[in-house]
């Protein structure tokens, strides 16, 4: 007597962008409080945020906690965006998602260094710091959604 088994089923179609959306808000969420506390121990050391966001020509502003934790969250909510449609498109998400991931972390570290020479060596430092915070957890909680999604579908 045999029983029936059940067809192999592939991942892609199972897998939400909700979850990714939630993984990836959750996470940012971890790497927005990383961010904040760096942030606080840098200011009690005394460096100074005040950076130029659109170049030397525009007027300074003083990167704060809710502008850390806003960028943090809008970092984390477009990565997980991304990842979830990704997740659909493509076998073996989570490889392409420590790729795409240390791509973008990588590429947000101009942001700090290409800075006018009047913001501080030290507060293009912690700023690098925040950034790769971020890429490192967000990616990270990302990939690790993923690579749960995949062993939970596979037969």
């Amino acid at each position: 007597m045999s029983f029936p088994q059940p067809l192999p089923r592939d991942a892609r179609p199972h897998r939400r962008i909700r979850s990714s959306v939630r993984a990836g808000l959750v996470w940012a969420v971890v790497a927005a409080a990383t961010n904040i506390g760096v942030w606080l121990v840098a200011t009690a050391l005394g460096i100074d945020f005040t950076v130029w966001p659109q170049g030397a020509d525009s007027p300074s502003t003083k990167a704060g906690p809710l502008a850390i934790a806003g960028a943090t969250l809008l970092a984390g909510l477009l990565a997980s965006l991304a990842v979830g449609v990704m997740g659909k498109l493509v076998r073996k998400a989570v490889r392409w998602v420590i790729i795409g991931g240390t791509i973008v972390t990588i590429a947000s570290l101009t942001g700090p260094w290409d800075q006018p020479d009047a913001v501080l060596t030290s507060t293009r430092i912690t700023l690098t710091i925040m950034h790769l915070v971020t890429g490192a957890l967000v990616t990270f909680g990302l990939a690790r959604g993923m690579w749960t999604d995949d062993r939970a579908v596979k037969v």
